[in-house]
């Protein structure tokens, strides 16, 4: 699964979006959406970035992690301004389970207007269609609720909450497990 994955990853398009690899390229774009606190909010626990070298650290990593197949991002590119407005991917694959997780950020000029949908559909049928993966994760904090609406409109399901499951902001707290099975 991982190895069909990797070998097949591309460049996926739509009428307005281009979804490409991440570069070093980008690492302004990535500033600007990762120094707003509202996308941070609910991005593991980290805090905005407050310097271009966090966003610079950002790219590389996403790079190297799809370089040695650790995970897979790809830029999310506006294609009417060629603007990179967030990112979207897929880790912690497990071959063995047939399952991955799916992660995903925004530019929050962009919120409301479907871009995250529009790009994660592209993604999941990416996973579906060029390996036997059977199950997508997705982690979210519960009150995160447009979050947990967009995966709903998407097809996911709650599974249930995951009590104190994480750190996050100096408190243990609960985390929504949603997923989207292949059948």
């Amino acid at each position: 699964m991982k190895d069909e994955l990797f070998a097949n990853y591309k460049t996926l398009e739509s009428d307005r979006l281009s979804l490409r690899p991440i570069t070093l390229d980008d690492t302004s774009d990535l500033f600007e959406i990762y120094s707003n606190k509202e996308v941070m909010l609910y991005f593991d626990d980290r805090e905005a970035f407050k310097d271009i070298s966090e966003a610079e650290k950002m790219a590389k990593d996403y790079v190297e992690a799809l370089k040695n197949k650790w995970s897979m991002r790809w830029g999310i590119v506006l294609k009417e301004t060629g603007k990179l407005i967030g990112t979207c991917g897929f880790h912690a694959i497990s071959d063995y389970d047939k399952r991955i997780e799916i992660g995903y950020d925004l530019n929050r000029d962009y919120w409301g207007n479907k871009v995250m949908k529009e790009a994660l559909s592209m993604i999941i049928s990416f996973a579906f269609e060029n390996s036997d993966v059977n199950r997508i994760e997705a982690f979210v904090e519960p009150p995160n609720t447009a979050s947990h609406m967009l995966l709903e409109r998407l097809g996911f399901v709650m599974e249930g909450t995951l009590r104190k499951h994480e750190m996050c902001r100096g408190e243990l707290i609960d985390i929504e497990i949603l997923s989207l099975l292949r059948e």
